[in-house]
């Protein structure tokens, strides 16, 4: 009787533990925003091809805007983020540039910039990429596979303490 309470013990104790994603990462904390910028050539496969250069203005919400008629910090932004090959991020808001956007889910025109410089069309992103807490992510590379790994183990004990049993019977 001791052991068949063993079994299904180590079985449920196993199954629990394996099942650790579906209950893990328990989240802690808000969310930590990290605001990017990037700047990369406008390709024919981009999501403003064949945007036109409105005909008068500074530009349009889906239109060409011209580096020259950027905000003086827009322009600097634009310039750090051509100047480094991935972009750049900031994680204080105050650090953002206030004529820029920040969605997480960038469109044309709000996060998408489609800027003329020097003879060329760039996009320009501006996004906000929601982080993970640091023990959120502990939990994903830690504390996850550990678990899932102690599961399995308990539920191999408690097959091998079950074939143990009937063998000791026979």
């Amino acid at each position: 009787m001791r052991t068949r309470l063993a079994v299904a013990g180590l079985a449920v104790v196993g199954v629990l533990l394996m099942a650790n994603p579906l209950y893990l990462p328990v989240p802690i904390g808000e969310p930590d925003p990290a605001y990017t910028h990037s700047v990369q050539p406008a390709e024919s496969g981009s999501p403003v091809a064949g945007v036109d250069a409105p005909e008068q203005g500074n530009g349009t919400a889906d239109g060409v805007v011209d580096y020259a008629d950027l905000d003086p910090e827009a322009r600097a932004a634009f310039d750090r983020a051509l100047d480094s090959e991935a972009g750049f991020g900031v994680e204080d808001p105050d650090e953002r540039v206030d004529s820029l956007s920040y969605p997480t889910e960038p469109t044309p025109g709000d996060g998408l910039l489609l800027v003329a410089y020097e003879g060329e069309r760039y996009e320009f992103w501006t996004r906000t990429v929601e982080r993970e807490p640091g023990a959120v992510v502990a939990q994903r590379i830690a504390v996850q596979p550990v678990a899932f790994l102690a599961g399995f183990f308990a539920v191999l004990a408690a097959a091998a303490l079950g074939f143990r049993g009937r063998i000791d019977r026979t």
